[in-house]
């Protein structure tokens, strides 16, 4: 297993999404602190990021700083307008072309609310998270959605096998899907070797889930974990201490069930935070060896 930077650092210190420039500035102070590898994040469709795509590629390769995943943030992924649909996959294409060029082995997604089923007064526990409430539109039905994800995942999964890679759908709870169980039966319909899951444990435990449990369950579909510490109440993404989680348990359990794969600070939204992420990169390191 090795340590990874999560993305949340970078949007603490300077928000979603972070322009180029401080993406490029973020990228510096994470390999200060002893990072060797991090994940990124590219909102679908942002010209600033394909324009300058060079730059970051060469920044990774001055810093030897390890790009070892990217999340493709398509709201419309799941929209229930076709034409929406096309134009997010045409957009996650572009961004599995970007993952390939910068040497990283993984695309990842969430499971964004349909914009059809957005509130026009969106509330939402954090910036980029899902909404508290939806809005149910005349017509509509759980089936039809159903199989928009059905579709729109092995679309994802197929574009990321075409280049070489590997596709994760990161469980967030407050998502519409949010369950383990259901995930899994999604991975099953789907039936894409390439195709599985971000382990975030903030958002699993948030979910009421047991994370060891959830871990055996999950098993081979494990692509990356999220590692951050949370109470239970919310998917607050705490550092080490401030709640109940027990990572000497999790890494454990991961070593069980075969992951070698790449473990990610994943804390947000403290002070210092930099400093809190080189704490928890420490804390990991001893109990991954």
């Amino acid at each position: 297993m090795k340590t990874v930077c999560g993305y949340t650092i970078p949007i603490t210190k300077y928000g979603l999404p972070p322009s180029l420039d401080n993406n490029i500035k973020a990228m510096e102070e994470i390999s200060s602190v002893g990072f060797t590898a991090m994940e990124m994040e590219l909102i679908a469709g942002e010209q600033e990021y394909i324009d300058g795509w060079d730059s970051v590629i060469a920044k990774s390769k001055e810093l030897d700083l390890e790009i070892v995943s990217i999340m493709s943030v398509a709201y419309e992924l799941f929209a229930l307008d076709t034409q929406k649909q096309e134009k997010s996959l045409t957009q996650f294409a572009t961004i599995c072309d970007m993952v390939r060029e910068i040497g990283a082995g993984l695309v990842t997604a969430c499971f964004y609310l349909p914009p059809e089923l957005v509130p026009e007064d969106k509330k939402e526990l954090y910036h980029g998270g899902p909404p508290s409430t939806i809005k149910v539109p005349d017509g509509f039905t759980w089936e039809v959605l159903h199989s928009i994800i059905i579709k729109q995942l092995s679309s994802c999964a197929d574009l990321a096998a075409e280049r070489g890679l590997d596709f994760a759908v990161e469980l967030r709870a407050g998502d519409f899907m949010s369950s383990v169980d259901g995930l899994i039966v999604i991975f099953e319909t789907c039936g894409k070797d390439n195709m599985g899951v971000v382990f975030d444990c903030a958002h699993i435990y948030a979910a009421k889930e047991y994370l060891e449990m959830a871990i055996l369950k999950f098993g081979k579909y494990i692509k990356l974990v999220h590692l951050s510490d949370n109470d239970g109440t919310q998917p607050y993404h705490y550092p080490p201490g401030q709640g109940n989680i027990d990572f000497s348990a999790i890494i454990n359990r991961l070593k069980k069930v075969g992951y070698d794969g790449d473990i990610v600070v994943d804390i947000s939204g403290v002070e210092n935070i930099l400093a809190e992420a080189e704490t928890m990169r420490k804390m990991l390191e001893d109990l991954i060896h």
